[in-house]
């Protein structure tokens, strides 16, 4: 027979567009800069948190998903666009910081459990081009405890890396987890209708 907690699970990707960011209120961030929204450049429609200037952030909250393995790692990227055809080389910042049910909020830039720095890089020379940075690694597998219930994340502009005030619009932070494989009782918990203890 064959048991699902030997199997190795896959991993799942999470979306988390600035626009939908907790840190947002009304037009503009609530973080250092308090980046505005605006259009992207080529005249796409979409809609991006223009970071105008190094120290820029967001914040948000995630909710960790049940099906999570906390003995993996949680894996990072940022999606953005940039507005000429200079290869300017912005760099970012994603502070993360677990959080209880019950435990008093507090920013995730100030106080981390971890720190994602993305290195330098240069953008593509083509205007208005789609940017998606490698993925890094965080070390939640060190500090998030089964008590955390969410992630507070603040994702910062470091730097422009010579960018113009109106060339980098921020599209949002992309999450990759290991699914967690089923226990001794071999059940597909994931496909139960059990609700999930808070």
């Amino acid at each position: 027979m064959i048991r699902d907690k030997n199997i190795a699970w896959e991993r799942k990707r999470v979306f988390l567009p600035a626009f939908s960011m907790l840190g947002v209120l009304a037009d503009a961030a609530q973080g250092a800069g308090a980046p505005v929204f605006g259009a992207d450049l080529a005249a796409t429609e979409l809609v991006g948190l223009v970071m105008a200037a190094a120290g820029d952030e967001v914040y948000t909250m995630w909710p960790i998903p049940w099906d999570l393995d906390r003995d993996y790692p949680i894996r990072l990227r940022l999606w953005f666009s940039h507005g000429s055809t200079d290869t300017d080389d912005p760099d970012w910042l994603v502070s993360l910081k677990g959080i209880a049910k019950q435990a008093a909020l507090t920013d995730a830039a100030s106080t981390p459990d971890d720190a994602i720095a993305f290195a330098a890089k240069a953008v593509s020379a083509t205007a208005n081009s789609l940017e998606i940075l490698d993925w890094e690694v965080t070390t939640s597998e060190t500090w998030l405890t089964a008590l955390d219930r969410a992630l507070l994340i603040a994702t910062e502009c470091n730097g422009l890396g010579s960018a113009e005030i109106t060339e980098i619009l921020l599209y949002g932070l992309e999450i990759e987890y290991t699914v967690k494989a089923t226990g001794d009782s071999n059940k597909r918990e994931i496909t139960t209708n059990a609700p999930v203890a808070s």
